[in-house]
């Protein structure tokens, strides 16, 4: 469950003095990413849309307000997620942006405004409505579908093209069509009916429902095996023909005709045309009195200008076009009683307060559970148990008390963050408005986080722990903590009984385990889970440290002398080896694991071609992963790193580069294309992949 800091009022951020700025604009994008990650990598949102909406707005006012702390890569500047290293990667073939949000009416206002500021009051504009399902892209080529990607990060996305293959809805050959080349962009849902259909066989399976149709759609398309991604009702809702205007169309309408005369599904029952404020809003009204009769769900309408013309005249933000919008309908209420207020641990170590209440039907679903967000959001409300409360699904989604409706008589002690976890009783800690459990590899609420990160493929990579295993795994008490993975082999028959698993499975996990030791140390390190820690930070530390005992014991100063390393990297490293509960724990792996030190430098780096030069790669590379190229560099002499700086050497720009080159120029920083860069190096050829991992056969995959 989310915890959001109180926002600060945009009347007060002309007094904001510069570095609380920059600490409000550091915290607002770690949150922006955290979340973006969660909803478009993980599927399992932790706040609303307009929660959602209202930290980027505030991110926004504040690099309005103080443009010197605009960063190249903030989530003002992109969309999406980076993603999933499950799945290759596709460059889409235009970025596929967000659309602005709100559920004010003023949203829609301005995009009639915007059209009368550019000559166009009275153009024609299409409104259709909202699904709530997963963007994806498709490719046709010569009429036969060859590629299809989820949206990603709007520019890279994820290869998801043969669970695309499995749903009736998406045609496999376009009828009619003689183009070399079909771009089309549409929305991936599950409708109410097979939604329901879905969640009732699950139950009765014993395993999790779905929270919500988005929720199963995007888990349904993100299966490593397309057969499970069949066996979902799942269904396509066609929006966009992305290179309409390469095929000599002229507006939207048109290609709505033509992508259905292809043989997507029509979509005209569901699309008006009109042109002004009016006709927008009665549409809005119709759909939102008519929302719960649909056969899918729907979270707002569309409004979007028909003329291709007049959408490039109009153009686009840095995320999202200027030509469109997504008008949301407000959240559904209703009235109930607090009957008590819990604490729940989250899997980031959040503490969260959480309304238990008479159950209440909001909007089709019987909620029994609220969030509270944080304890500055209870001491905000006043609520306490016996109150009488308004609730509503924000998003649709996730239940939250908005407000106390009446005191309750009697009324429930005050609320208060407890000073110790309720989960494994380590010193609660407080960052911004929120209350933390700092253990976090040894803390049970957070271990299938740990666990699952612990495992990843590039960290530890141990394949066959999926949450659902290690659920079951901790239920039987056989993993305690992430030492406990190295006890696995000692319960290989018991594992054997497991229902579902048998002799290979259990053979599978423990050799699966028991590859992982010996591992790189820049490895191990990044699978810590340390704060701010990432790949590139965890090989640098790695360099420079040379074992895990010296980085535990390494003071601020020395950190911050580690390249990509600053003061506040270096505070979270130092807070990590400084709590006694994460600290013996990554000891204690450490003991198991004996992590490989990193190799030694070669003699003579003066002879190589990049030595001592720093590098950054942006955009999309014709003949390399961004990981060959970044190996590359390291092989010849330099170092590669994800950010531009005074101290950045040399950018390698591929396609689509965005803001690092041009802040590169900026700098004075050399520019040089992927071909230019390769002839640098002489020529080097990419590094050979990595080797297989000696896990055994192929057996379920983590995500499954």
């Amino acid at each position: 469950m989310p915890e959001l800091p109180k926002s600060c009022s945009y009347g007060a951020m002309n007094e904001f003095k510069r570095e609380e700025a920059a600490r409000r604009v550091a915290w607002l994008s770690r949150e922006i990413r955290r979340h973006n990650q969660l909803y478009y990598a993980q599927d399992r949102p932790e706040i609303s849309d307009a929660d959602y909406d209202r930290l980027l707005a505030e991110l926004e006012e504040l690099e309005r307000r103080f443009p010197e702390l605009k960063q190249p890569d903030s989530p003002t500047q992109t969309v999406g997620a980076a993603p999933q290293a499950t799945f290759a990667q596709v460059v889409h073939h235009q970025p596929m942006l967000s659309l602005e949000s709100g559920a004010e009416a003023k949203l829609a206002r301005d995009l009639f405004r915007r059209l009368a500021e550019a000559g166009a009051a009275g153009a024609p504009m299409l409104v259709q409505p909202k699904i709530d399902g997963l963007s994806v892209e498709l490719v046709y080529r010569h009429a036969l579908l060859r590629q299809g990607s989820t949206r990603g990060d709007g520019l890279t996305g994820e290869d998801i093209t043969a669970n695309l293959r499995t749903i009736a809805a998406i045609p496999q050959h376009l009828a009619g069509c003689s183009e070399p080349l079909v771009v089309v962009r549409g929305e991936v849902y599950m409708d109410r009916a097979g939604f329901d259909q879905l969640n009732r066989g699950l139950i009765e399976r014993g395993q999790e429902a779905f929270a919500n149709p988005r929720n199963a759609a995007a888990g349904s398309l993100r299966q490593l095996k397309p057969e499970v991604t069949a066996s979902r009702p799942l269904s396509f809702f066609p929006f966009e023909l992305v290179n309409a205007a390469e095929l000599g169309l002229e507006a939207d309408s048109q290609a709505l005709v033509l992508m259905k005369r292809w043989g997507f599904p029509p979509v005209d029952e569901h699309t008006r045309a009109g042109s002004d404020m009016a006709f927008a809003e009665a549409v809005h009204a119709d759909l939102m009195s008519r929302r719960d009769t649909l056969p899918f769900e729907i979270d707002g309408v569309v409004i979007k200008a028909d003329s291709f013309s007049l959408r490039q005249r109009l153009g686009a933000r840095s995320r999202t076009p200027r030509w469109a919008v997504a008008w949301k309908f407000p959240p559904r209420q209703e009235i109930t009683t607090v009957r008590g207020i819990a604490v729940q641990v989250g899997r980031t170590g959040k503490l969260t307060p959480v309304a238990l209440l008479d159950p209440v039907d909001v909007g089709g679903v019987t909620v029994s559970r609220a969030t509270l967000h944080n304890f500055d959001q209870v001491a905000r409300l006043g609520v306490r148990a016996g109150d009488r409360v308004r609730v509503e699904r924000a998003g649709d989604v996730i239940p939250k008390v908005v407000m106390v409706q009446n005191p309750g008589e009697p009324r429930g002690p005050e609320p208060a963050p407890p000073p110790r976890c309720p989960v494994c009783g380590a010193g609660v800690v407080r960052e911004g408005a929120n209350h933390l459990c700092p253990n976090t590899l040894g803390c049970p609420a957070q271990l299938q986080a740990a666990m699952r990160h612990y495992a990843g493929r590039q960290a530890m990579d141990i394949e066959g722990l999926g949450p659902k295993r290690v659920a079951a795994l901790m239920d039987l008490g056989l993993l305690t903590d992430l030492p406990s993975l190295y006890a696995l082999a000692s319960h290989r028959e018991e594992l054997a009984r497991l229902e579902g698993w048998g002799e290979l499975s259990a053979s599978n996990l423990v050799a699966a385990v028991e590859s992982s030791l010996g591992r790189p140390l820049e490895r191990f390190i990044f699978a810590l889970g340390i704060p701010a820690v990432g790949q590139a930070t965890a090989r640098d530390l790695a360099q420079r440290f040379g074992s895990l005992e010296d980085l535990a014991r390494a003071g601020e100063a020395e950190l911050t002398a580690v390249e990509g390393v600053g003061p506040v990297v270096a505070r979270q490293i130092r807070a990590f080896f400084d709590r006694p509960e994460t600290a013996a724990i990554a000891r204690r792996l450490d003991r198991v694991v004996r992590p490989a030190p990193p190799p030694q430098a070669e003699p003579d780096p003066a002879g190589r071609a990049l030595a001592g030069l720093c590098v950054v790669f942006t955009g999309a590379l014709d003949t390399l992963t961004r990981g060959q190229a970044e190996a590359l560099v390291r092989r010849m002499g330099g170092k590669a790193t994800s950010s531009v700086s005074p101290k950045t050497s040399l950018v390698v720009a591929g396609a689509d580069p965005g803001s690092k080159a041009d802040k590169a120029r900026a700098l004075g920083v050399r520019v040089v294309g992927e071909r230019e860069f390769l002839e640098m190096i002489g020529g080097g050829a990419p590094p050979a992949p990595s080797p297989p991992s000696a896990a055994g056969p192929l057996f379920e995959r983590r995500g499954e």
